[in-house]
C-alpha cells in the first residue's frame, strides 16, 4: 500500500534517526540536541568568556535549516495527500471516481472501526453489491445471488428440485401459506397433503410471518432426509402433522387438464424451465387427441425463465413473425423471430395473466397479443423485461444482470409496464382465492360445472368467452 493511502504515515516517528516526537503538533519529527556539541562548548570558568564560537552559530543555522526542511517536507506531503485523494474523483469519468470513494470508504472502515468483531467482510461485500443494483430500477430481475441462490437458480430451471412435491402460495395480506396442489407421486402425495391445506410449521418451527422463500428453504434439503410439517386443514378444522423423507423430484412446467364438456384443454405453465417448450407440444398433442377444440393457456404466478423456451413456445401457435424485439444500451434493436417449427396456428387461445406473471411469460403473453394469435385475459403482469446476463463472482456468488430489454413485437417495452389485458379482458381474483391449477382440477376430479362454481373469475370468463365463440 502506498503511504499516501494510509492517513497515519506522516504519524509514525523515524527510528535511530535522532528525532523525537513532539506532542500536541501531529506527531510531527523534530531535531533533538546534539549532546557532543554541547561537550565542546564548554570553557574554563577562570578565565573571561570567550568571544562567540562561530560553530555556535553554524550548528543553530544547521538546525534551522533541518527544522525548515522538515517543515517543508512533511506539508509537501501532506498537501501532497490530500491533492491525490482529491485528484481521485474526475467528473468526466465517475465509473473510476466514484469505485475510489467506495474503496476509500471500504479502507477507512477496515482501518479504523473500534468493534473489530462487528465487521463482516462477506456481509459488507454482499449487501454494497445488492444495494447498487437495487438503484438500476430494475426490480426483481437483476439481482445479486450468493453462492447457495447460484445453486437453488440453476436447480430449479433445471426443472428439479429436493423437497417433498407440495406447491404453495401465500396470501399478501396475512401471509398465511396454502398448498395449492402437491405433484403426482411425491412424498407429499402419498402422505396426504391435499389443496387448501394451511401450513402451521416446519420441523416444530412456527412459520408465521415468514415469507415463501424462507418456508421453501425449511422443507427443501438433502434427499433421503426427513422432514416434517404440520397443517390445518380447514375442511375438517383439524391440525396435523406429516412427516416425510425428501426426495429429487423431477417438477413438470406444463400441466394439463382436458374439460370435455366444453372441448377446452386448460394448460398451465409454471415456468419456463429446460424442456418446457417440449412439454407444452406433449400436451397440446395430448389435447387435440382427446377432442380439445380451444385452449387456456394460463400463466399466471409464472415467473419466466430462459428465453429459448419463451421463443419454442410463441412459435407453436405463430406461423410467421417475430416474438420479441431485443434493444441494446446503445438503443439498438434486434428482431427475434418465430423458429419456424408452429403445431397450430389457427386454434382458439384465452391466456390467463396476473401480476406474478413476469419475463419469459411476459413475452409470450405480448408475441401472442401482438400477432393477434390469444386475447389476453386477467391483470396487468409484472413488467420485467431485461434480458439476463449470468456473470459468475470469484467465491461462487453472482450476479444476474440485465444487460439488453425486451420489447413486445409491436415495439411495447415490457420493462415497468408490463402487459395489459386485452380491452374488456381486465379479470380481477379475489385476492382470498387460490387460482385453479390444472393439477388441482385433475386431483379434484372437478367437472365443468364445478370449475364454473369454484369462485376463479379469471378462469371462468376464459371458459365462457371461448364457449361464445
Amino acid at each position: 500500500m502506498s503511504n499516501y493511502d494510509d492517513p497515519r504515515w506522516y504519524e509514525q516517528p523515524e527510528i535511530n534517526q535522532g528525532y523525537r516526537p513532539v506532542p500536541n503538533d501531529q506527531s510531527r519529527p523534530t531535531p533533538a540536541t546534539n549532546s557532543n556539541d554541547s561537550m565542546q562548548q564548554q570553557v574554563s570558568t577562570k578565565e573571561p568568556p570567550p568571544a562567540k564560537d562561530p560553530r555556535f552559530g553554524r550548528i543553530f543555522g544547521q538546525i534551522v535549516v533541518t527544522a525548515a526542511l522538515m517543515m517543508i517536507a512533511f506539508l509537501g506531503g501532506w498537501f501532497g495527500h490530500q491533492a491525490f485523494t482529491n485528484s481521485n474523483f474526475n467528473p468526466s469519468n465517475p465509473s473510476k471516481s466514484y469505485a475510489n470513494i467506495f474503496q476509500q470508504a471500504w479502507n477507512i472502515v477496515d482501518q479504523n472501526y473500534v468493534d473489530r468483531k462487528a465487521i463482516n467482510y462477506q456481509q459488507m461485500s454482499y449487501q454494497a453489491i445488492q444495494a447498487m443494483l437495487g438503484v438500476l430500477h430494475d426490480t426483481g430481475h437483476t439481482r445479486f445471488l450468493t453462492p447457495q441462490d447460484v445453486q437453488a437458480e440453476h436447480q430449479q430451471l433445471s426443472g428439479t428440485l429436493i423437497g417433498v412435491g407440495i406447491y404453495l402460495r401465500q396470501d399478501p395480506t396475512t401471509k398465511q401459506l396454502t398448498i395449492t396442489s402437491t405433484i403426482s407421486g411425491t412424498p407429499a402425495q402419498k402422505a396426504g397433503l391435499k389443496r387448501g391445506d394451511i401450513i402451521m410449521a416446519v420441523n416444530g418451527t412456527s412459520v408465521a410471518g415468514k415469507d415463501l422463500n424462507t418456508v421453501s428453504s425449511l422443507i427443501q434439503g438433502q434427499a433421503g432426509t426427513n422432514v416434517s410439517i404440520t397443517i390445518k386443514r380447514p375442511s375438517t378444522n383439524q391440525t396435523l402433522t406429516f412427516t416425510m423423507k425428501r426426495t429429487e423430484i423431477p417438477v413438470p412446467s406444463v400441466a394439463m387438464h382436458y374439460i370435455a364438456d366444453a372441448h377446452i384443454a386448460h394448460i398451465q405453465i409454471s415456468q419456463f424451465s429446460t424442456g418446457a417448450s417440449d412439454q407444452l407440444k406433449a400436451a397440446l398433442n395430448q389435447a387435440k387427441k382427446m377432442g380439445a377444440k380451444k385452449i387456456i393457456l394460463d400463466l399466471r404466478d409464472n415467473p419466466g425463465g430462459y428465453l429459448q423456451e419463451a421463443i419454442n413456445v410463441a412459435s407453436q401457435f405463430i406461423r410467421s413473425g417475430n416474438v420479441l424485439l431485443e434493444q441494446d444500451s446503445s438503443g439498438q434493436r434486434t428482431p427475434v423471430p418465430v423458429n419456424g417449427q408452429p403445431i397450430d396456428t389457427n386454434i382458439p387461445i384465452v391466456v390467463l395473466v396476473n401480476g406474478n406473471t413476469a419475463s419469459a411469460a411476459e413475452i409470450v403473453s405480448g408475441a401472442l397479443q401482438d400477432n393477434h394469435r390469444a386475447i389476453i385475459l386477467g391483470t396487468k403482469t409484472f413488467g420485467t423485461g431485461t434480458v439476463l446476463q449470468e456473470y459468475d463472482l470469484s467465491d461462487g456468488s453472482a450476479l444476474l444482470l440485465g444487460t439488453s430489454e425486451w420489447l413486445t413485437p409491436n415495439g411495447q417495452f415490457l420493462r415497468d409496464h408490463g402487459i395489459t389485458p386485452n380491452p374488456g379482458f381486465t379479470v380481477p381474483l379475489n385476492p382470498k382465492l387460490t387460482p385453479l391449477t390444472p393439477d388441482a382440477e385433475i386431483q379434484g376430479h372437478m367437472t365443468l360445472q364445478q370449475i364454473l362454481n369454484s369462485g376463479d373469475a379469471q378462469l371462468v370468463k376464459a371458459i365462457q368467452y371461448l364457449e361464445s365463440h
